[in-house]
């Protein structure tokens, strides 16, 4: 939905007026499902947490006078709406379907239901509130700290309610799956499809991504590795551009992690480690690999995978452990290291096939295999020397100042994605994943823009104001504000009310041959 026009950020523009769903203005914290063990839970057919959803009805220190009717017609007709709905991401009507079916699956009674005008508000106010960080969701709406961007969109009792109901998938049919991020799969699905079609630049590194979350429902879905910013959370594998463009990403479950990604592996696939099977699989989904370099660090390089990738005709660079690159005639690195070896030493070979073993002596000593660039030419890198207490020239094989160049696309995604990160504390796990897939999204967009803009010769925006111009765009639809009705009957995921409003009460209400629901309600509440 975002498109560059001669340098600018242009989103089209549909606005429905959607017709007011009857809530209950809920002042339960939000649990919502949280204190359902996932992915187990299977909804049940009877009520649940009927409190939550119902319609409360009218107060009942309500005083009325003698009723005023107003006959209230609609703005827009079913073709105009229908020409909305059209338009909408297909990512935003799954949301939007997946949420009211959810209502529906905790309570069937309920009155909830929401459009993709006010998921689209629900997301904006995510977007905005990434950047204009509070201590607390309820100060986006006190009087002494009310941010009118949020406030003015949603209010604070029906933000809450669409963050506690707010699905991507069916529970009815987690029985039988493997896929332990079932709850959250088809948002991925969704993202690495879109991401997928973008043309992927000359090199692309393959790397792990840290999603923070130190929740304990998740269970062994929360991995920890020390050396990422967020060293507790969900780890995804990920393939990048130098520029930080994720092009597709993996979600880490265990045994099953490939099998539930979706794309299927080959026999040849099979034989490969476990971790260079991932790599397999991100090259796989690449339109091109003839005409790009994978870089990759030891956690996946292998000599098994290096052979795969060049006889798929796509060049490799990765630093490898001793142990996974054969036995090639190199230095040993117990010889490597010692103290008599000065820094910039190098040992290299290559093999009958083509492909580069080479080690060589930095503050550690760093292994790599290649097919993409040899060891010629050579340069220099400036290293600290503590003897001389001054930094010092140390001569640098090609493919080091190659692999080093090429590999921080995931750390610039990282760090795009941490400098304005959606809120999104919950005690179902998958919401913080939810929340990176709002902002990965968005940074995303960012690169592609800046890449349009550099070729364009013009100015861009910053990530900030970028988000920004996303946030009004997603929120120029007219804010859709919900009251308690007294009267209303789900069907199919309608609601269905009277258009006859009282004019004092501001309540609809039946008035026709077969109910007169004002002599009932006015009764009630006298």
């Amino acid at each position: 939905i975002i498109k560059i026009r001669n340098g600018k950020l242009s989103v089209p523009q549909t606005v429905v007026v959607p017709a007011h769903p009857a809530i209950s203005e809920d002042e339960e914290s939000d649990s919502g499902d949280n204190d359902i063990e996932d992915p187990d839970f299977i909804p049940p057919s009877h009520d649940l947490d009927t409190s939550d959803l119902s319609d409360s009805g009218p107060s009942g220190k309500r005083r009325c006078v003698r009723p005023t009717v107003e006959v209230l017609e609609d703005e827009d007709d079913e073709d105009d709406l229908h020409d909305h709905n059209s338009n909408s991401p297909e990512v935003i009507k799954h949301i939007t379907y997946q949420t009211n079916l959810y209502a529906t699956q905790k309570d069937v009674n309920t009155t909830f239901t929401t459009t993709e005008d006010e998921m689209l508000n629900f997301l904006a106010i995510l977007i905005y509130m990434g950047i204009a960080e509070l201590p607390s969701i309820d100060d986006y709406w006190a009087m002494d700290t009310r941010v009118p961007q949020v406030a003015n969109l949603m209010s604070s009792k029906r933000f809450r309610l669409m963050r506690r109901l707010v699905h991507f998938n069916d529970n009815t049919q987690i029985p039988g799956t493997v896929d332990r991020f079932f709850k959250i799969r088809p948002l991925f699905s969704f993202l690495n499809t879109v991401f997928r079609k973008e043309p992927q630049t000359p090199k692309q590194s393959v790397d792990e991504v840290m999603v923070a979350y130190k929740g304990k429902t998740a269970g062994n879905l929360r991995q920890y590795i020390k050396n990422k910013p967020d060293k507790w959370g969900f780890k995804l594998f990920a393939r990048a551009s130098e520029d930080g463009f994720i092009h597709d990403m993996v979600l880490y479950q265990g045994k099953t992690t490939l099998e539930a990604h979706g794309v299927p592996l080959m026999p040849i696939q099979k034989t490969l480690g476990a971790t260079s099977q991932i790599v397999s699989v991100l090259v796989s989904t690449m339109s091109l690999s003839t005409t790009t370099a994978i870089f990759a660090d030891n956690f996946f390089t292998s000599l098994e995978l290096v052979r795969y990738l060049k006889d798929k005709n796509c060049r490799y660079t990765g630093t490898a452990r001793d142990n996974r690159i054969g036995k090639p005639p190199l230095k040993s690195i117990k010889e490597m290291e010692k103290k008599a070896v000065p820094r910039g030493t190098y040992s290299y070979v290559t093999s009958d096939d083509g492909i580069l073993a080479l080690r060589w002596k930095d503050n550690k000593t760093v292994t790599l295999l290649s097919t993409d660039i040899g060891v010629e030419p050579m340069s220099s890198v400036h290293r600290y020397c503590s003897e001389t207490k001054q930094k010092e020239e140390v001569s640098c094989p090609a493919v080091i100042k190659s692999y080093n160049s090429s590999m921080g696309g995931i750390d610039k995604s990282d760090m795009l994605v941490h400098l304005y990160r959606s809120p999104m504390k919950s005690k179902r796990w998958y919401m913080r994943l939810f929340a990176y897939a709002i902002d990965v999204s968005l940074t995303n967009a960012w690169v592609i823009y800046k890449r349009d803009c550099k070729a364009l010769g013009v100015d861009g925006l910053s990530l900030k104001n970028f988000r920004i111009q996303v946030f009004r765009s997603a929120s120029t639809r007219r804010p859709v504000m919900s009251r308690p009705r007294r009267s209303s009957a789900f069907q199919k995921g309608h609601i269905l009310r009277s258009n006859i409003l009282c004019r004092v009460c501001k309540v609809h209400l039946c008035l026709n041959a077969d109910r007169n629901c004002f002599i009932k309600y006015h009764d009630a509440v006298a």
